[in-house]
């Protein structure tokens, strides 16, 4: 797993209307991939080497921004599926949340086992801890070769229809170009 094959998933699930099929082990594999850039930055962060760790510590932020917006998008589509009463390309945990919204809505009881506490807490969260709420990406217009930013780094090819994350800078000129199209997902 890697943050390509997440921005693919989020490009099948915006695209279409059911749930996109993914492998039953999507869950644990996004888990362990979550586990390795944080292994990987501590890592670098002990061994004095700040670039490196900025670079995994900015792959997770992605990975999380991507991955919140994979989710927001297979939860919505449950609660449609719910209410049609007909599971399609449910996985994992996904089955039990179909579920429990089908019982839900048809109120009959919630198939948990043992009982359920809420509790209600009130979080507080520190100024320094907040993160920018909006992230862009762009949706390609047209297929593009392979384009090289400032600092020489190498993006695509792309094809029409791919939503990339990209260097801002990269990202404006393709804008202006009418080739791609910013969208800016709010978190």
């Amino acid at each position: 797993m890697d943050i390509e094959v997440l921005r693919k998933l989020l490009e099948r699930e915006l695209s279409s209307d059911e749930l996109t099929e993914i492998d039953e082990e999507f869950y644990r594999d996004l888990a362990s991939f979550r586990k390795a850039l944080e292994i990987n930055a501590e890592r670098h962060e002990e061994r004095g080497e700040d670039i490196e760790k900025r670079l995994y510590l900015a792959q997770l932020y992605l990975l999380q921004q991507i991955v919140r917006e994979i989710l927001k998008i297979r939860l919505h589509k449950i609660v449609d599926m719910a209410f049609e009463g007909v599971p399609r390309n449910l996985v994992g945990d996904e089955k039990k949340i179909f579920a429990i919204i089908s019982a839900f809505i048809n109120g009959e009881p919630l198939p948990l086992e043992g009982e359920v506490e809420i509790k209600e807490t009130e979080e507080v969260i520190e100024e320094k801890q907040v993160r920018p709420t909006f992230v862009d990406l762009y949706l390609i217009k047209v297929d593009i070769p392979r384009i090289i930013d400032e600092e020489l780094k190498e993006y695509g090819p792309f094809k029409a229809g791919d939503l990339v994350s990209l260097p801002r800078s990269l990202g404006n000129v393709l804008v202006k170009r009418e080739v791609a199209e910013r969208i800016t997902l709010s978190l």
